[in-house]
């Protein structure tokens, strides 16, 4: 092409951090659904099976692996089926506005359920969450190749992975100020202790209630915004 004809492409900067809110609220998810649910697993299977902590591990392992499996069938459906939808407010928008929401809901309901000891329940809205986080995930990664010109996905990309690694630093954080130990507290202080059910439920509820709040901000300002 001539050079007078040629247009010089600019990213919109704004823009894409405001569609890597979408990654954020993936990251923030998946930080807090892995630091926390495999302890509320483990101390499950101690009490539901009587065995020691190391004697559990591999069922901790077998139930946390599910995700990586479901990823492996539903992404390439949910990432299909946005591709073709259309609909008044685009194709992606649809799953990331239902996938969040729905997650939104159920997430905080995993902590309620193992404080009351109750591990089919536990695993049950495990698997909800994960079906509903693969529901927006593909949609909302997708979504910024679908707004933005081939030459500048490039660093469009590099602006979503750093909003979506602020997510997973922030749920870090979050973790810092909840703390699963004092949860469970000791023997030596009954009080505290989980097994008699005076744990405050509000140490474990804290990061999973944080986490949803902050996803249904993002996905409502992905959806105002872009």
């Amino acid at each position: 092409e001539n050079n007078s004809t040629q247009v010089k492409l600019k990213l919109n900067y704004k823009r894409t951090a405001i569609i890597g809110f979408a990654f954020f609220g993936i990251l923030l998810l998946w930080q807090v659904y892995d630091s926390w649910c495999p302890l509320f697993l483990t101390n499950l299977f101690k009490t539901t099976f009587g065995k020691n902590e190391k004697e559990v591990q591999y069922l901790v392992g077998i139930v946390m692996a599910l995700d990586n499996l479901a990823a492996l069938i539903m992404l390439p459906i949910f990432g299909k089926l946005s591709d073709k939808t259309h609909t008044k407010i685009g194709k992606r928008m649809p799953y990331i506005l239902i996938g969040t929401f729905c997650c939104a809901i159920a997430f905080p309901f995993i902590p309620v359920l193992f404080h009351y000891h109750n591990l089919a329940g536990t695993i049950v809205l495990m698997a909800i969450v994960v079906f509903f986080a693969m529901m927006y995930r593909n949609p909302a990664v997708a979504l910024m190749p679908d707004i933005t010109p081939k030459p500048l996905r490039s660093k469009a990309n590099g602006i979503i992975n750093i909003m979506g690694y602020i997510g997973g630093a922030f749920a870090t954080v979050v973790g810092l100020v909840f703390s699963f130990s004092k949860y469970l507290g000791t023997k030596d202080n009954p009080n505290e202790y989980w097994f008699n059910k005076t744990a405050n439920i509000w140490l474990v509820e804290g990061p999973f209630l944080v986490a949803s709040v902050l996803m249904v901000i993002s996905a409502l300002v992905l959806f105002f915004t872009v």
